[in-house]
């Protein structure tokens, strides 16, 4: 019987510019997984909520900016002060926001016990659960 171990991943909503005003650029979809090295690597999927509230992704274009998405692996779900085990970050410049993938590896390996959180941005907006 194989060993899983159940950690959570938090994406979260990030604040950016894209187009004529303060666009709201965020993680939309992600997955995780274990590496054969024990880093973890998440994939993100962005999305972009229109300055003004037209539908998600319709005027939304990345006008050149960059946008990034940090992976910070902590040691507890609690928000007070919870141990940083490892974190990873990477940063795109995509033609279009909506859609753009960003793939985000663990900078050190990740300990095999439950009860890790993945934490993406500092707002939680999308959790999922993952083996």
């Amino acid at each position: 019987m194989s060993l899983r171990i159940p950690w959570m991943l938090t994406c979260c909503s990030l604040l950016a510019a894209c187009g004529f005003g303060p666009d709201l650029v965020g993680v939309r979809t992600a997955t995780a997984v274990r590496d054969a090295d024990d880093r973890v690597t998440v994939t993100a999927v962005l999305t972009c909520v229109p300055w003004d509230g037209s539908p998600a992704g319709v005027d939304c274009d990345a006008d050149g900016k960059e946008h990034c998405v940090v992976a910070t692996w902590t040691d507890s779900y609690g928000r007070n002060s919870p141990r940083i085990i490892t974190s990873g970050v990477q940063c795109v410049i995509p033609q279009r926001v909506e859609g753009a993938t960003v793939v985000i590896r663990s900078s050190a390996p990740v300990p095999r016990e439950s009860g890790l959180t993945i934490r993406l941005g500092d707002t939680p907006r999308v959790v999922i659960d993952s083996p």
